[in-house]
């Protein structure tokens, strides 16, 4: 048996939530450990971002498009097994795939315990990579993906939905830049971001969001705001890097 942090209730170690307050708890399975949950504490946070972005709809009006770059030559190319997507990324950032079901879960549990108003049923995780260090994978990469609900939902609607659901959730928001571009010549948005979750901490994110054969794609990196600016590039070339290869 183990106590809830927050108000101290006994709990049992399945349990998601305190049956007292409510309190969100992770599990991190059979082979889980200290080491593994402390390691993807960040990643959590970047992956509960992504499944918003990509869940809730409204409207903005466009911004202006900015050419495409090139992916540096020294990133690492990972392609998924069925040959559906491609993404790049620092070579020395390792892959995280083991718990993409697990931290899916966790995070949707987070979002449905803050609010009920964003649906998640059908998002799916399909990647997730960064770097180990002390603190954990950070900085990191996950993609998301969710078939696009309505016919007549446009690009702007999706990701300025997105941000609307974002602020919901966390206890602040600020946004420091939204970029209208191309990525594998689709429209896409890429925004800046940094925001705050009661349990988790602050994180510096950036992530791109683009429409692809009637499905969003959101691609996001996270890491410690006093870290951002380190990374500040190769985020940037790890989301333009994405490309759906059928």
């Amino acid at each position: 048996m183990s106590f809830c942090p927050n108000c101290g209730t006994e709990v049992s170690e399945d349990t998601r939530f305190c049956p007292e307050c409510g309190r969100p708890f992770m599990i991190v399975g059979q082979a889980g450990n200290g080491r593994n949950k402390k390691k993807i504490a960040g990643i959590i946070a970047a992956c509960i971002v992504a499944i918003i972005v990509i869940v809730v709809i409204t409207t903005h009006p466009p911004t202006p498009v900015e050419p495409e770059p090139a992916t540096p030559a020294y990133f690492t190319t990972y392609t998924d097994e069925l040959g559906l997507f491609s993404i790049s990324y620092p070579p020395e950032w390792e892959l995280y795939l083991e718990y993409m079901e697990e931290i899916e879960q966790f995070s949707k549990d987070i979002i449905d315990s803050i609010t009920s108003d964003i649906p998640t049923e059908e998002t799916h995780f399909l990647f997730m990579a960064g770097l180990p260090t002390e603190i954990g994978y950070m900085p990191n990469v996950n993609i998301v993906v969710e078939p696009l609900p309505g016919i007549m939902w446009t690009h702007d609607e999706v990701v300025t939905a997105g941000i609307e659901g974002i602020k919901a959730v966390v206890s602040d928001y600020y946004e420091f830049s939204r970029v209208k571009t191309t990525v594998d010549g689709r429209t896409a948005t890429i925004i800046e971001c940094q925001f705050t979750f009661a349990e988790l901490g602050t994180f510096h994110d950036i992530f791109m969001c683009c429409i692809v054969n009637r499905t969003v794609w959101t691609v996001t990196c996270a890491a410690l705001p006093d870290e951002y600016s380190e990374w500040e590039d190769d985020f940037d070339a790890i989301v333009r890097s994405l490309r759906i290869l059928k």
